[in-house]
């Protein structure tokens, strides 16, 4: 996870859905370890537009669970959201953490998707369960470091 470590900007997209209309986002994330580098703490923060008047903002905590062989992580935002997830580890280029999502009264699956394109750009995808039994992408950005 060392590579998550900086500072990003981010540039993408959240695509309309019963959250809001789609609009263009940017961001800044930043990305240290903390207690005693047991968890890597990563802080996500949209800027407030004309089109995006309430801003995401999200903090996240990953860690390693050894009893499971994992990675997890634990999530709060600033809509009132909370999220656990976890993750088998890195395939590739590719970071994937899945589990539930809870929002207000609803729960849902969530899943993260991390690619790396080196070592100073990562693409982010959020998606939720779609009607076919695939995924539905929520929002997408590309950030650098």
């Amino acid at each position: 996870l060392s590579g998550f470590v900086g500072t990003w900007k981010c540039s993408g997209k959240t695509f309309a859905s019963e959250m809001g209309p789609e609009h263009m986002t940017t961001a800044t994330v930043t990305g240290k370890w903390i207690l005693n580098a047991k968890w890597l703490e990563m802080r996500y923060t949209e800027e407030k537009t004309s089109r995006n008047p309430n801003p995401f903002a999200v903090v996240g905590y990953w860690g390693w669970d050894e009893g499971q062989k994992k990675l997890v992580a634990g999530s709060v935002d600033n809509m009132g959201g909370y999220a656990v997830t976890q993750s088998s580890g890195w395939n590739g280029d590719e970071l994937v953490f899945e589990g539930p999502s809870h929002m207000g009264s609803m729960t849902m699956n969530g899943r993260d998707t991390f690619t790396k394109n080196g070592d100073n750009q990562i693409t982010h995808s959020f998606s939720v369960p779609d009607n076919a039994g695939g995924w539905k992408k929520f929002d997408e950005e590309t950030c650098k470091k």
